[in-house]
C-alpha cells in the first residue's frame, strides 16, 4: 500500500457523513475497510485478502476526540506517513461523533510484494510532533520482524463455498508492546467485531493518554 490514487492534490481528513450517538456516548471508535469496485464503495470484512490494484479507503467513525496520526508500515519495514500527508497544511483533528474517510478523496492502491501493511493508528488528545508521533508507533520495535514478513493464505472455508479470501492475521490488533514516547503510554483497549466493521474501546479511564492500535491490511 504504497501509492495513493487521488484526483485531489494531497491527502486530506474530510467528514464524509453524520454518525449515530451510540459510539460518542460508548467513547469508543469504529473502523472499517472499503474496496472500490464498478458500482463503487464497498466495505469488506476487516481480514479480507486483497490483491495487487485494488484500491481502498478506511473509514473511521470517531465517538472521541484528539488529533489523528496513521504511520504505514510495509512488509520491508519502510515507514511512510499517510495522515497527515508529509508537506501537507491538513487540519487532524478529529471531532466527537463524526464519521471520516482516509483518504478523503481517492484512493490507496494496494501494491508491492504479498505480505502484510502494518498501519499504526495515533489518536491524541493533543496534538503531537511529527518526531514524538513517529516514536510513539515504533516503541514496539516489530518493523521488519517475521511476522509481518508473511504470505497471507486464506482461512479454510470448506463451510462457505467459494466465499472471499480472508485471513485472521489481518485487520484491528492491540499495539504488540505498551507504547511509550517521552511521557506517553497507549491506552488498554478491547477490540469487538461486528460485520465488517471494528470497535475499538477504551478500557480504562486515562482520557489523558493516546489511543493507540494497528490494523493490517493482507494482500497477496
Amino acid at each position: 500500500m504504497n501509492k495513493v490514487e487521488s484526483a485531489g492534490a494531497a491527502l486530506i481528513l474530510a467528514v464524509v457523513c453524520a454518525w449515530g450517538e451510540e459510539a460518542a456516548r460508548s467513547g469508543s471508535l469504529d473502523i472499517v475497510v472499503e474496496r472500490k469496485a464498478e458500482s463503487g464503495w464497498h466495505s469488506v470484512d476487516p481480514h479480507y485478502v486483497f490483491t495487487s490494484g485494488d484500491r481502498i479507503r478506511f473509514v473511521l467513525r470517531s465517538g472521541v476526540p484528539g488529533y489523528l496520526y496513521v504511520l504505514n508500515r510495509a512488509p520491508s519495514g519502510a515507514s511512510e506517513w499517510i495522515f497527515p500527508a508529509a508537506n501537507a497544511h491538513t487540519d487532524n483533528h478529529v471531532a466527537t461523533g463524526q464519521t471520516y474517510a482516509i483518504p478523503a478523496d481517492g484512493a490507496f492502491v494496494i501494491s508491492g510484494p504479498p505480505g502484510f501493511e502494518t498501519t499504526v493508528w495515533i489518536l491524541s488528545p493533543k496534538p503531537l510532533a511529527t518526531a514524538a508521533a513517529q516514536t510513539l508507533s515504533e516503541e514496539d520495535g516489530s518493523a521488519g520482524s517475521g511476522e509481518d514478513n508473511l504470505i497471507p493464505r486464506c482461512r479454510d472455508t470448506f463451510l462457505v463455498p467459494r466465499g472471499p479470501c480472508t485471513d485472521d492475521r489481518a485487520g484491528a490488533t492491540p499495539f504488540r508492546v505498551p507504547a511509550q514516547a517521552d511521557s506517553l503510554v497507549a491506552r488498554d483497549l478491547s477490540f469487538s467485531k461486528d460485520g465488517d466493521s471494528t470497535r475499538i474501546t477504551a478500557r480504562d479511564d486515562s482520557a489523558g493518554n493516546p489511543i493507540v492500535y494497528e490494523f493490517r491490511i493482507a494482500h497477496r
